[in-house]
């Protein structure tokens, strides 16, 4: 499913409005076409329904309509509209400029019935941001909404205008009672872009204003605010930092009416830092936009915006187990630190100073949510400030509080090892494997990258229960005792396989506290029927706990993540660790096998194929065989039919262990009937790794089993199946289904 981060937002709007309905009649209907269908046509009907009932002062009414079109799809819907109807878009270049500090200023819509302007503004990035916007003060209400990037709004109040003559006597700049604010300013006021009888644009010197600073508040994509009439203010966008966010900044932006001051002025005001000289009075005159121009410019804005829907919905992808957007935010903070826009670079390359940035941003985050400082003392001269502010926002909108979004998101360095070890393996098409990206296994570390999501946490879970197994074998070894306990007839467990599950659970819960989980040796509490996307870790904390028992090394720690699609469970993730190797093999449904070795050595991992005897697969073909799921007789007759075949038969006693072998390091066939959480790991690795794979289902005497069947090659696959078919029938066994997972599906 696409990312949709405009759900409730567009909830909200329809509920605000819903309880307004006395006072905007029509206009709930309105905005639920508009959802259905959104266009041009249908955004402008919005609109014109709204301003038709719309007072002045009512700020708060006028941003929750403008957040109606924050939303990247809406506003794509949009352009795409406007670009199939030729006679719009001559419409909207006729009235649309490039605006002098480097801004695509287009403007839509704009109603002379109900007064309002509906506007698109494009910051592109690059060499063509010529200036920070000026200070100003509107004559007009406004709201805006931010469809892609960030912007900073900067809000300043007039608390004292000396008129420049006699002329100007009736100007009303609003001013207001000042607060003897940090910052005050005393800047020449001038009217903006009044013709002279020549039809030249010019400014009119209307006097002296002394301006006092207020908040600055940082917005970013999918936000909206508004601004009353006593407000002035200038904006910066991200296209101003240089190192920031690689969006670039882009608002909808709705004004209403404007109001005649008792001058009888309309013209926005423009404070300027100095006095400007006679000449410098004269504005050039914009041309406006060709309609070729606007077409080239909607279709790149289209065009960009569907990349960076794709980047949205990749940065909430589930399989990441959440969204990686604060370490997205750590970026920014790293690439402002460093001045550069190189990010992953920098944290690859610095990575101790890198820290010290995070963990500086992550304390000024805690004291905001923690109330030790005042969010309207931040410094906003500091760039990273508006990164700061972002993470408070983010914090501030968490479902259950900033104190939860805290202790879920608010490790900074941890979420930028998340980020960068997802950029690293997807967004860089170079490089294909996975490295662990949590700071714990940060001295694992490997060159190429780093594992991230489900994948890292299990990593690091099975790296903790390697060091356990390890400890508690080497001791046994050394002659400890160690007591088990006879779960039936083929289970034993002992306390090892308690120890190991429960840091396994604290691992995993620590990354992803809303996924089930499910271990050999406790089952899963919840007991609820999962949801569709519900996500479960299915664990057999020792799976060989006899061959542990007996002093054997072929025990293993076996991992599986597992989605549920409303029918079953669906293996997207297994790690399977070998601890008294050290080795970790591990695999993502769709990205392939991999081991990493004791030596930190990792390497993509692939099935081993001996030559095969056309006439006879099987022969001198190493098989595993665990079929205890089968009845004695046919286990026995299985047995023998493989001996006669010519195979080498085995069975090392830990199932997870054989099919992880199949990656590369062990057999190039098996038979396996057994658990889910012994057998989903390994299987994952082994299709991964490019074995074929056939799960039959079947009855034998009351009990239903599945027979897992593996081959490195199709043939010997193919042997293993009609085998075991035939086995299962000869002896009074009834099949029920039988699936095929070749290679690469």
């Amino acid at each position: 499913m696409s990312f949709d981060p405009q759900l409730s937002v567009r909830a909200a709007t329809l509920a605000y409005f819903a309880d307004r309905a006395e006072r905007f009649p029509g206009l709930v209907a309105r905005i639920e076409e508009f959802f259905s269908r959104p266009t041009l046509d249908t955004g402008r009907q919005v609109l014109r329904t709204y301003f038709r009932n719309h007072t002045t002062g009512d700020v708060e009414s006028l941003r929750t309509i403008t957040a109606s079109f924050a939303d990247k799809r809406v506003v794509r819907a949009i352009v795409a509209s406007i670009l199939a109807d030729e006679e719009a878009l001559a419409a909207i270049a006729a009235r649309s400029y490039p605006h002098p500090i480097g801004f695509d200023k287009l403007v839509l819509d704009d109603d002379r019935a109900t007064g309002f302007k509906f506007r698109l503004h494009v910051y592109w990035r690059g060499a063509n941001f010529a200036s920070l916007e000026r200070l100003h003060l509107h004559r007009f209400e406004m709201a805006s909404a931010i469809v892609t990037g960030e912007l900073t709004n900067h809000i300043w109040r007039v608390v004292e205008f000396v008129p420049a003559n006699e002329l100007v006597r009736g100007m009303d700049l609003s001013p207001t009672v000042g607060e003897q604010a940090h910052t005050r300013r005393t800047m020449p006021a001038y009217a903006g872009y009044r013709r002279d009888a020549n039809g030249d644009l010019r400014k009119t010197h209307l006097g002296t204003a002394v301006l006092e600073r207020g908040a600055s508040e940082t917005f970013t994509s999918g936000d909206a605010y508004a601004q009353v009439l006593e407000d002035a203010h200038f904006v910066e966008t991200n296209a101003e930092t240089g190192f920031a966010n690689g969006d670039f900044c882009s608002t909808v932006y709705i004004h209403g009416p404007s109001l005649v001051d008792g001058a009888g002025r309309s013209l926005p005001i423009l404070f300027e830092e100095t006095l400007l000289p006679d000449d410098n009075k004269l504005v050039p005159t914009i041309p406006a936009i060709p309609v070729e121009t606007l077409r080239a410019c909607l279709n790149r804005y289209r065009d960009t915006l569907d990349e960076i829907l794709k980047f949205y919905d990749w940065l909430y992808h589930p399989k990441h187990g959440r969204n990686l957007s604060v370490g997205m935010i750590a970026g920014y903070l790293l690439c402002e630190a460093f001045k550069t826009p190189h990010a992953i670079d920098a944290f690859e390359r610095r990575y101790d100073e890198c820290k010290d940035v995070l963990e500086r941003s992550e304390r000024a985050v805690r004291d905001l949510i923690e109330g030790r400082t005042n969010p309207a003392h931040l410094n906003d001269d500091d760039r990273n400030t508006r990164y700061v502010r972002l993470l408070l926002a983010k914090a501030n909108a968490h479902p259950k509080g900033p104190h939860a979004w805290a202790e879920d998101y608010g490790a900074l360095t941890k979420e930028m090892w998340r980020y960068f070890g997802a950029i690293r393996g997807e967004m860089n098409s170079r490089i294909t494997v996975l490295k662990p990206v949590w700071d714990g296994v940060v001295k694992r570390k490997l060159p190429g990258g780093m594992h991230y999501g489900h994948v890292g946490a299990m990593i690091e879970a099975a790296f903790e229960a390697n060091g356990i197994a390890m400890k508690h074998f080497e001791a046994h070894w050394a002659g400890g005792g160690l007591v088990a306990t006879h779960k039936d007839e083929h289970n034993i467990a002992s306390v090892v396989d308690d120890e190991i599950e429960g840091r396994i659970s604290e691992v995993l819960k620590g990354h992803f506290p809303s996924h089930r989980f499910y271990g050999e040796e406790h089952g899963d509490p919840n007991r609820a029927l999962p949801a569709v996307g519900e996500r479960r870790f299915l664990v057999d904390p020792l799976d060989g706990t006899r061959n542990f028992l007996c002093r054997r090394e072929e025990f293993c720690i076996a991992i599986a993540c597992q989605e549920w699609n409303g029918v079953g469970w669906v293996t997207t993730d297994g790690v399977v660790a070998h601890p008294a190797s050290g080795r970790i093999f591990w695999a993502e449904r769709g990205q392939g096998a991999f081991v990493i070795e004791r030596t930190d050595l990792e390497r993509r991992a692939t099935v081993f194929v001996s030559a095969v005897d056309p006439a006879n697969p099987l022969k001198h073909q190493l098989i595993d065989y665990s079929a205890r799921g089968l009845d004695l007789a046919a286990q026995t007759d299985t047995f023998s039919e493989l001996a006669r075949s010519g195979s080498a038969l085995r069975n090392s006693g830990s199932v997870a262990l054989i099919l992880a072998h199949m990656a590369g390091r062990g057999g190039t066939g098996a038979i396996i009937t057994a658990n889910d959480y012994d057998v989903e790991a390994g299987r994952l690795i082994a299709h991964e790794a490019g074995a074929w794979i056939t799960q039959i289902v079947f009855v034998s005497g009351e009990d239903e089993r599945t027979c897992t069947i593996v081959g490195a090659e199709e043939r010997i696959h193919n042997a293993l199946v009609v085998l075991v078919r035939e086995q299962i029938q000869k002896h009074g066994g009834r099949l029920l289904d039988e699936t095929l997972t070749p290679p690469g599906l």
